[in-house]
């Protein structure tokens, strides 16, 4: 047993199974020259050792109580009375003092945690088995010098240790500064506006040492200034059209509040009115990220051309375009700039991650693994998509530990486990939809009206067969946004779904003009004219699509249904050849599927078709077996 009277030790608090772990964090902070006491027997309690239990927490200068699955299962121990003590003690003490520092060494649930309340007002650390960094020794020595300088402070959350030093906050030009905020009752949900990275901060006080810097006027990932679009200068249509889609591009990435912020245009304009150099530029914007877009005749038409470009090297990461007629200043779409704004923030995630390579795995914050995770996972899904999903939940898992209301990574845990393409590789996709689903409606608890979450809800309502319901949600977006490609997708579905072919029919229609080339709009097509047995239009669409599609994507137990849908029309069509061969594709992908009782059981039941007795009726025409 090691002694300390010194009124700057730290007081190391622990239930026996975590010896090794607090074992840990004290040999960092000594080797600090940190004084810890720390006890290493097991023979804790008796008179003698209460009373020297009691003279070290009065006299120490910090108490640091170690949290783990071993405490949380416990409803007695000695560590439980060290803690009684602790905050007896901190009862004395003023508001800005902090004395108690509690650390989580595993992947404790924090849903019920057996703590007292004390511990709920106060930041938490995560260090992973004791595992300790030079943030939070450098923390401990700040705090054991507080008395002279003001405390750190912090709601009560999971963190990640603090930033090593807090770098010079520079301002963007027309940004409004961070305001702190009063701490929050533990489930209060506040939504306020955050310069540094524009994202949500939901139950965390507003404090610079309150953890990583995901949450900091210093992070400057996923920031972007949106130039003026050039235009022809005796073409004054074509001035109009850079206008108009330069600010439509800028509504929607500023749209997309939970991983990036953008410059006011003003500030974008007037540094680009005096500046030449796109790195200068983007420095003197304070932004890692510029897009740049310029209008030329084309044709009968206009094209704009948008480019997204990493300020530091001036690279070109994505080159987009899209088509205005001559009559509008618009694209006829806004899927078209949802779309460029998709693949620009998508080249500017994968920049920041290959930036974030290099550092160690310990040091990655709340955004480094949530982008990581979306980077990986999109990297791998067709190849690997039950590796790629197992990775991106352990990157998001502790994501989300540390931050558990950061709304990024909640949408990416929704999409990586809510995509179709878990029906692919999984044998049991409810797992996945289950932890979806959480992550879904936590998100919306945070943005009830946010349309990806809604429908990615709609669309779980159709995975689980409640078109009704799907068709509800899909209508209330409708609503809002009469043009939204996803929403008219869904209700198309639903209605398909529901018996009611023909009006299903007229949602394709649109969905099929507006993407001619999309094997996905194309499937629906060839699905809803089977249903409505308009057999050679559904023939011919099927194999368009399929011939678009990959091995992962026909693999998959919704969208490798339409091989079903080419096999029954062709052999309704008098072509059992035809419907043979394809047969023969769909078992070569697929070789254990080889009767309808084995459709039955592959088949994903909100497929197009899954429930619609005349598809199976086709496939035994066309010589499968039951």
């Amino acid at each position: 047993m090691h002694h300390l009277e010194s009124n700057k030790a730290v007081f190391l608090s622990y239930a026996n199974q975590d010896a090794q772990a607090a074992s840990r964090i004290c040999d960092a902070l000594r080797a600090a020259g940190i004084e810890v006491w720390f006890d290493q027997s097991e023979l804790r309690g008796g008179d003698a050792w209460d009373a020297a239990i009691r003279r070290q927490i009065k006299n120490c200068a910090l108490v640091i109580p170690i949290i783990s699955t071993n405490t949380q299962g416990r409803a007695e121990g000695y560590f439980r009375l060290e803690w009684k003590l602790a905050i007896d003690r901190s009862h004395l003490m003023a508001v800005d003092r902090t004395f108690l520092v509690p650390v989580v060494i595993d992947q404790m649930d924090e849903g019920d945690v057996r703590v007292p309340d004390k511990f709920s007002e106060v930041q938490w650390t995560r260090l992973p088995g004791g595992t300790t960094s030079p943030a939070f020794i450098e923390r401990i020595a700040r705090l054991l010098d507080q008395d002279l300088k003001p405390a750190d402070g912090a709601s009560r959350s999971f963190h990640a240790d603090p930033p090593t030093a807090a770098a010079p906050r520079t301002a963007v030009p027309g940004l409004p500064r961070v305001r702190r905020h009063a701490p929050l009752a533990l489930g209060a949900a506040l939504l306020i506006a955050c310069i540094g990275i524009g994202l949500w901060t939901l139950r965390h006080d507003w404090h610079h040492a309150a953890g990583f810097a995901p949450y900091s006027n210093e992070d400057r990932r996923m920031t972007f200034a949106v130039l003026p679009f050039q235009a022809t200068a005796d073409d004054a249509h074509s001035v109009l059209i850079a206008k108009a889609t330069r600010d439509a591009l800028q509504s929607v990435l500023e749209s997309r509040k939970d991983n990036v912020v953008v410059v006011p245009q003003a500030s974008a304009e007037q540094a680009a009115g005096h500046e030449l150099s796109l790195r200068k530029l983007a420095r003197d914007l304070n932004v890692h990220f510029l897009v740049r877009g310029s209008v030329a005749r084309d044709g009968d038409a206009y094209k704009v051309t948008v480019l997204g470009i990493d300020g530091d090297s001036e690279r070109v990461l994505t080159t987009e375009s899209v088509k205005v007629a001559q009559d509008a200043v618009m694209p006829r779409w806004r899927d078209d700039v949802d779309h460029i704004v998709g693949k620009v923030v998508r080249s500017a995630v994968e920049t920041e991650v290959k930036r974030a390579r290099s550092k160690p795995d310990d040091e990655l914050d709340v955004r480094d693994l949530a982008m990581r995770a979306s980077v990986d996972w999109r990297s791998l899904r067709d190849t690997d998509g039950k590796t790629a999903n197992a990775n991106a939940n352990v990157l998001l898992r502790r994501a989300l530990a540390i931050a558990p209301d950061d709304p990024y990574a909640l949408r990416t845990m929704a999409t990586i486990n809510l995509c179709d393409c878990v029906n692919a590789w999984s044998p049991n996709p409810e797992e996945q939809k289950a932890i979806g689903a959480e992550a879904m409606e936590k998100y919306l608890r945070i943005d009830p009206s946010a349309p990806a979450m809604l429908e990615e809800k709609a669309g779980l309502y159709q995975l689980r067969l409640r078109w009704e319901e799907s068709m509800a949600i899909a209508d209330s977006l409708l609503a809002r946004d009469p043009d939204s490609v996803n929403a008219l997708g869904l209700k198309a579905t639903a209605l398909l779904h529901m018996g009611q072919a023909k009006e299903s029919r007229a949602l394709a229609d649109q969905f099929v003009s507006r993407y001619p080339t999309s094997w996905y709009a194309l499937q629906f097509s060839a699905n809803v004219d089977y249903a409505l047995a308009n057999y050679s239009a559904a023939a011919q669409q099927a194999q368009k699509s399929i011939a678009m599609m990959n091995e992962a994507e026909l693999r998959d137990r919704v969208t490798g249904a339409i091989r079903l849908t080419m096999i029954a029309a062709e052999a309704r069509l008098g072509h059992p050849d035809r419907a043979k061969a394809a047969f023969a594709d769909f078992k070569t992908s697929l070789p254990n599927v080889k009767t309808i009782p084995d459709i039955h059981k592959w088949i994903h039941p909100s497929a197009d078709l899954a429930d619609f007795p005349p598809l199976y009726d086709g496939l035994r025409m066309a010589g499968i077996s039951n």
